[in-house]
């Protein structure tokens, strides 16, 4: 059996006269929370494992004296609750400093923000299909969820209302205004379930219980990103054109030094990140549409942390633009209940991904060529290694941990490709069509007239 999430974001309708008892919750919450990170950062770390991240241990430690401390006014399991939280924050913080990267401690009493977010179990909370009720200090708050007239097609109908998902460990959130409840919903597939192939008139009939992976490969030239659909997405070399001619037009204002030019200099900087950002915005929603019309499950792109490793020219520039594409695919594909995830990139541009060969050398890639010095499978780089992002993902974090060269048991999810998809045993729905090294025709030009979505 495989369990797969689903997370909906639904608003909440809650009593003008009740709300005041969340805003009385999160002060005791946001202690226990702030309590078990002093507890587990000590007094200047040397090195990552003097960081504590075992959620056990913290509990043990503390669970005692943060309900004391909290006059057991705070529900037990919110108090377990506020422990995994900080663990799961310091533990984050320890991946980072593992990569080289700069943290600082977690803070939970932020006054800069208004916002908070606490986190529910079934013992905590009542989830139900059209309401919610919630433990707070001041006892159980009932909260209507609200809908939209129309619930055909929408992630609420699909997760929420379907008897075959179950409320899972959810989060209410404050975000400064109004309240929601980012319902978390589960349901177990079979693990030998598949996706039927496509119809000749393009229709995608599939089987639900099936997990597909969109693998996304970024690059620094060519085509920003690309899937393992073989769909080529973005023009980086165009962009990174226009960067540097914005650059010369700064440094030329800045040799003037008159004041117009000093503010014409903060009005192109203006301008220039906003173009970035929307080209983000654009890749991402390309991203997005590619995804549902596969009905992948998830989509899956490099590990950006340490990337910066492999990229030469532009770096900073590069790291920042990936993770906004990262980030923009992920909160756009939320709504639909798709999972964005990281797989690390070690080798992907290198490593054959024909599903018979195991050749890894770097010999197999000459720019945006591809040609396996073993078997002789030639492809675009760029769309080879869009495809080993997918099966990395498939076989290490979805499904099977086995080699996807592996030719016995049971594929339990599959990786999207051009024509139909491909299970981690290699067994293929419909005959794969594969590309040269020309990107597929509907490439997306990056024009900065795209509009966020």
């Amino acid at each position: 059996m495989v369990e797969v999430n689903r997370t909906v974001v639904i608003p909440l309708n809650i009593p003008e006269e009740s709300k005041s008892d969340f805003h009385h919750t999160i002060l005791p919450y946001a202690y226990c929370q702030q309590e078990t990170v002093d507890h587990c950062w000590p007094d200047n770390p040397k090195q990552p494992d003097d960081l504590e991240t075992s959620k056990q241990a913290a509990e043990n430690a503390l669970y005692d004296r943060l309900r004391d401390d909290t006059d057991e006014q705070l529900n037990a399991n919110l108090v377990q609750k506020a422990i995994k939280d900080a663990t799961s924050a310091i533990s984050s913080c320890k991946t980072s400093w593992e990569n080289g990267d700069r943290i600082s401690k977690p803070d939970f009493y932020d006054r800069d923000s208004a916002g908070y977010t606490m986190t529910y179990d079934k013992r905590a909370a009542t989830y139900k299909r059209y309401e919610a009720s919630f433990s707070t200090v001041n006892g159980r708050v009932a909260c209507q969820y609200e809908l939209p007239r129309e619930l055909e097609r929408t992630p609420y109908a699909e997760y929420v209302l379907d008897r075959r998902w179950s409320f899972g460990t959810s989060k209410l959130v404050f975000d400064g205004e109004r309240f929601w409840l980012h319902a978390v919903m589960n349901r177990q597939f079979e693990s030998n379930s598949v996706y039927a192939p496509e119809t000749e008139t393009g229709s995608d009939t599939h089987n639900e219980d099936t997990v597909r992976v969109l693998g996304v490969d970024l690059n620094v030239d060519g085509s920003t990103t690309v899937t393992s659909t073989g769909q080529f997405y973005g023009n980086a070399d165009a962009l990174n054109a226009y960067r540097e001619d914005q650059e010369q037009l700064r440094g030329e204002l800045q040799q003037t030094g008159t004041r117009s030019a000093h503010l014409r200099f903060q009005q192109r900087r203006g301008v220039e990140w906003r173009y970035y950002d929307q080209y983000a915005h654009h890749v991402a929603n390309s991203i997005k549409q590619e995804a549902l019309r596969v009905r992948a499950t998830h989509v899956a792109f490099e590990n950006l942390t340490r990337i910066r490793k492999r990229i030469s020219n532009l770096p900073k520039f590069q790291q920042w633009l990936f993770e906004k594409v990262r980030k923009y695919t992920e909160y756009k594909l939320e709504r639909y209940g798709v999972t964005v995830d990281t797989v690390k990139p070690d080798y992907t541009s290198q490593a054959c991904s024909h599903t018979d060969c195991d050749s890894v050398e770097e010999d197999n890639r000459d720019g945006k060529h591809f040609e396996c010095v073993e078997c002789g499978y030639t492809v675009n780089s760029d769309y080879n290694a869009a495809k080993n992002i997918g099966f990395r993902y498939l076989n290490d974090e979805v499904s099977n941990p086995a080699s996807h060269t592996c030719s016995s048991g049971q594929a339990a999810s599959q990786l999207a490709l051009m024509s139909g998809a491909l299970s981690p045993d290699g067994d293929f729905a419909e005959t794969e069509w594969v590309s040269t090294d020309k990107p597929h025709p509907q490439q997306a030009s990056g024009s900065s007239s795209a509009r966020a979505q």
